[in-house]
């Protein structure tokens, strides 16, 4: 990893522990307590139903079916490279932040807002979100690998930006539905990104010990 990229995987660590921690020392306090039920009253009667409909597939993106498609997808094309470090990374970034959020569920036990949701709500707890960490840590490892690979730099920023705006609308998806207040999703982005940063982290630093081992 460039010292550049590592310095940016140690920003990314520390904004995402740091704003995860904060999240979740004050969501049930003033403001941001305030700022949910706000936010989940007006979703519920006054978002319009096209923004309703356009979040459904972004939330379906984010969910086990969409990221399972995605993830095999993209180890299939590992396996056929013989990419192995590649595979391990993908695994941990998408199958590891996703057993890291349901321990957390379980720890913070949060109640999931009920006022009309668009859709059933999830039988799990509400912080948080899911989607919003997978969007980060699983779309995030998909984008790393897919951009070591691709030619130019000029795909390589259009895939940045279609996947940022991805992981973003799928958090806002699950806002859009009912299911999440807003500090569940912000906090799910904290957490994938500082899951996806740990990863790139020790990924370097397998491969720099690696290669030091072959000389």
């Amino acid at each position: 990893m460039p010292p550049l990229a590592r310095r940016v995987a140690w920003a990314l660590l520390a904004a995402g522990v740091g704003g995860f921690l904060l999240i979740a020392a004050t969501y049930d306090h003033e403001p941001l307590a305030s700022l949910d039920s706000d936010v989940a009253t007006w979703v519920a009667t006054d978002l319009p139903h096209a923004l309703e409909l356009a979040a459904r597939p972004f939330s379906w993106l984010g969910g086990w079916i969409g990221l399972t498609i995605l993830g095999v997808a993209t180890a299939l094309v590992l396996v056929r490279e013989r990419a192995w470090s590649d595979l391990l990374f993908l695994a941990a970034a998408l199958i590891g932040s996703n057993v890291a959020v349901s321990v957390l569920k379980v720890w913070f036990d949060r109640d999931r807002p009920d006022i009309a949701p668009a859709v059933p709500l999830p039988g799990s707890s509400s912080f948080p979100s899911g989607h919003a960490a997978s969007g980060a840590a699983g779309l995030g490892a998909i984008a790393v690998l897919a951009a070591e690979r691709l030619p130019s730099r000029r795909a390589r920023v259009a895939l940045w930006i279609v996947v940022v705006a991805g992981g973003l609308a799928v958090g806002l998806s699950r806002i859009a539905l009912g299911v999440h207040f807003v500090t569940d999703v912000v906090a799910g982005w904290c957490f994938g990104l500082a899951w996806l940063a740990a990863c790139l982290l020790v990924r370097s630093h397998v491969a720099t010990r690696a290669s030091s081992s072959e000389r």
